[in-house]
């Protein structure tokens, strides 16, 4: 997609682990012209693992974006053109814009095809790429499936809280999490410094299911 597009979209407020204020493309590459959207199918529950190093969540699963960024960053520099990632701009937009999918009622991209179980990252460049439609069809609809499946009542339609979304809690903050039993069964941990990060609201998506 164009930088321009990209940057129709108002800056919003990010409460997880790195708290921002998205920014706009040319905050961070002043000439950026394009922006190419990569994505990751996270088809095994085990992607969704968070291990503790140090005093930092790091997520081993999702090497692969790193891996397919830095590709598309060298592909577009060994071309003599300039590159950055895309931090601090919300790649749920941007993968909607590059058409993807839609912002569902989840806070997720949702794909016709892979639901909720895809990861996004993007790189800025100053090259003059063709551009894919956004995707505008609503995927979600009447339902509110999601919603109702969140263990921690963080979802409201196309919102979730940060503050009661157990993603946003870590473990070593969550006193009251390690009390409820039910919610240690969401997110189990396998050692003192790891656990499976919370999947109910895209298990519960119709959309998926058959490739996760």
């Amino acid at each position: 997609m164009s930088a321009e597009a990209a940057d129709s979209f108002p800056t919003i407020w990010v409460g997880w682990e790195k708290q921002h204020y998205t920014k706009k493309t040319n905050e961070i590459m002043p000439d950026a012209k394009s922006v190419v959207v990569v994505a990751y199918h996270v088809w095994d529950d085990m992607l969704e693992l968070a291990v503790k190093k140090r005093q930092k969540w790091v997520y081993p699963g999702y090497l692969r974006l790193d891996t397919m960024t830095i590709a598309v960053e060298k592909l577009l520099e060994e071309r003599g053109y300039n590159t950055a990632y895309a931090s601090s701009i919300s790649h749920k937009r941007l993968a909607q814009l590059a058409g993807f999918g839609n912002y569902g009622k989840n806070s997720l991209i949702i794909n016709p095809t892979f639901g909720p179980w895809l990861r996004f990252a993007a790189v800025l460049t100053n090259a003059e790429i063709l551009t894919d439609n956004p995707f505008e069809q609503d995927l979600c609809g009447d339902c509110e499936v999601c919603i109702r499946a969140c263990p921690a009542g963080a979802l409201t339609p196309y919102k979730v809280d940060d503050g009661k979304c157990l993603l946003g809690i870590h473990i070593s903050n969550k006193k009251s999490f390690e009390r409820n039993r039910e919610w240690m069964k969401i997110e189990p941990s396998f050692t003192k410094n790891s656990h499976l990060m919370c999947m109910e609201c895209q298990k519960s998506c119709r959309y998926g299911r058959d490739k996760h």
